[in-house]
């Protein structure tokens, strides 16, 4: 296996030498400083040195540990400060903010690699018998808090998982694989290569995450339309629990009761640690084709990925941008050159003599792949009902670009906090007869909120990963940062939105999960009784609460611990904490 993931950096997405690139961009900065009415370069906030880190006092359990030692190698084990730094968070804006302070209140005091499930079957055992917590980490891309500590009043251990990446077997007859979870996005698709499959499985977080991570919080991946969510390709697991293995058979459809496979996927590592999953896979496809479209405004772009679903036509991914995130994509472009603009200025023309208002013109980004025929068929179907609604193609060069840089986005975020921008996303999904309302209201209490701190707004929104019933609505949202207050003018930012898909009937999150960022919202959107068979569960299959302690368990005060969490990006003092103002969750 040639892949060998390394961690991501500790105050940023990705490897120590990946960056945005600029220069590659030369229109986005410009774009953005007009958007959020910067001026210059921006205030420069660049993260503190790793020494500078305010780490607690390892909280060590020693009869754990010298249980620990019996049974694993002592390269499995690590407590440097590196390590327990790049351990405390995910990649969330509060993850970030506080890493770059200098904060890392949620780092774990060991870090602890298995190399198989027999060693997880220990470790569980051991953390178990002397009441130490132990937090499931793959790739630590999750931008939801699935990873922070939170319990500071017993021993925790960080489990990851990347030693665990094999592919065991792949039935090439039942389109079936089963892997180890530990596996990353590049390494599980070089694997399965090997064998003419694919998962068909593309996150953004592709090349930082895991199959165990995806499975935990129910990932989506950008070819979701042709293979659908993490849910829709899990066959059969195999979860170390506190109390044994939880292991399903690989059948293809079962009526044995409450199914333990959907127990665990979403379970955030709290009920156990996902060793094995067997997946759905498929043969890698022959042909694949990435054009993109532009509709005259945002509504016929909907009811065009509607009447797709509809007429069972979909490409392998349909993403609609709105104006407002059109206009970022323009600006996202590479270096123009002569030919490139004068092409674009007769194409301008072109789309206004077709009555196109080009202020209110909307992207939508296609990919078709699969059999030749198939994807040939499938392009002249949907290419007629986009031509319904208004649509003209723009070809395929355009999409070829995004393909290249499909994973270049989570930098820019790295980018903009250094110059004082923050950046970020909340994501849900919603009925097809709710979607443009949604998008509407949510848009407008994003910017409502932002304008309240003081800042600029920018908000835009995107449409993808379609159903039968309805769609995911994505938001991306950034504003200029007020020096100090960091972490109140994003909570206050980050509720409003949150606040909006509970209040205008859709979920908290479609595929980010729950983590502690949409902790407070979760009873609203499951209802309280949802919140109770969640601790029962809990309560069965992990007695003493070792699990991840915290997660999918809302208390009370809920809301308030997500308000005060982090702070400024520094301390507060008690008075402060006090002038807070109080908040509710309003179903």
């Amino acid at each position: 296996m040639a892949y060998n993931p390394g961690h991501m950096k500790w105050w940023a997405w990705g490897y120590p030498d990946a960056d945005f690139d600029s220069h590659a961009h030369p229109g986005f900065w410009p774009f953005a400083k007009e958007q959020l009415g910067v001026e210059g370069e921006g205030f420069q906030t660049p993260p503190v040195p790793l020494e500078a880190v305010q780490l607690p006092e390892p909280n060590i359990n020693a009869r754990f540990l010298a249980e620990l030692g019996s049974v694993l190698h002592p390269g499995q084990i690590s407590d440097t400060r590196f390590e327990r730094v790049v351990h405390a968070y995910g990649k969330g804006f509060r993850d970030l903010l506080r890493l770059r302070r200098g904060l890392a209140g949620g780092a774990p005091d060991l870090v602890v690699y298995p190399e198989n499930e027999d060693d997880v079957v220990a470790i569980l055992r051991a953390a178990a018998h002397h009441n130490v917590a132990v937090i499931p980490f793959g790739g630590g891309s999750n931008i939801s808090g699935c990873v922070e500590r939170m319990d500071t009043h017993r021993m925790a251990v960080s489990l990851d998982m990347r030693r665990m990446r094999r592919v065991l077997a792949v039935d090439v007859k039942s389109f079936t694989a089963r892997s180890e979870a530990g596996v990353f996005g590049p390494d599980l698709e070089e694997q399965l290569a090997a064998h003419g499959m694919t998962l068909g499985h593309f996150p953004d977080s592709f090349l930082h995450s895991t199959l165990g991570g995806w499975i935990a919080t129910r990932s989506a991946g950008m070819q979701s339309d042709k293979y659908g969510k993490i849910e829709d390709m899990v066959v059969a697991l195999r979860v170390v629990t506190t109390d044994g293995v939880l292991a399903t058979r690989a059948v293809p459809k079962s009526s044995n009761g409450i199914d333990p496979n959907h127990l665990c996927i979403g379970s955030e590592g709290t009920l156990g640690v996902i060793t094995e999953a067997t997946m759905r896979v498929h043969p890698c496809p022959e042909s694949r084709f990435v054009p993109v479209w532009i509709f005259p405004d945002f509504a016929s772009g909907v009811e065009a990925m509607r009447e797709c679903v509809r007429a069972e036509c979909t490409p392998s991914m349909m993403r609609l941008n709105d104006a407002d995130k059109s206009a970022l994509s323009a600006a996202f472009r590479p270096p123009s050159t002569r030919l490139s603009r004068t092409a674009g200025a007769i194409f301008k023309r072109v789309l206004r003599a077709r009555g196109f208002r080009l202020s209110q013109a909307c992207l939508m980004l296609t990919s078709f792949e699969g059999r030749k025929s198939n994807v040939a068929r499938r392009l002249r179907q949907v290419g007629t009902i986009y031509r319904k609604f208004g649509a003209v193609g723009l070809g395929e060069s355009a999409g070829k670009s995004f393909e290249s840089t499909k994973y270049d986005f989570p930098h820019v975020r790295d980018f903009l906090f250094d110059r004082g921008v923050s950046a970020d996303v909340s994501e849900t999904s919603a009925l097809w007869s709710n979607i443009l309302p949604l998008c509407a209201v949510s848009l407008a209490a994003l910017r409502s909120a932002i304008s309240g701190t003081g800042a600029k707004p920018w908000a835009g929104c995107h449409i993808g990963h379609t159903y039968q019933c309805g769609a995911n609505v994505y938001l991306t949202f950034a504003f200029a940062q007020r020096p100090g207050e960091e972490m109140e003018q994003y909570l206050k930012i980050k509720y409003a939105v949150q606040q909006s898909f509970i209040e205008h009937g859709a979920t908290l999150s479609h595929h980010h999960a729950v983590g502690t960022e949409h902790l407070p919202w979760l009873a609203a959107d499951i209802s309280p009784l949802g919140v109770k068979a969640i601790a029962a569960l809990k309560r069965g299959l992990d007695p003493g609460n070792i699990m991840n302690p915290g997660r999918l368990a809302p208390s009370d005060d809920a809301l308030e611990i997500w308000w005060r969490a982090g702070g400024p990006g520094k301390a507060r003092t008690t008075a402060e904490s006090a002038a807070l103002p109080a908040r509710k969750i309003r179903t």
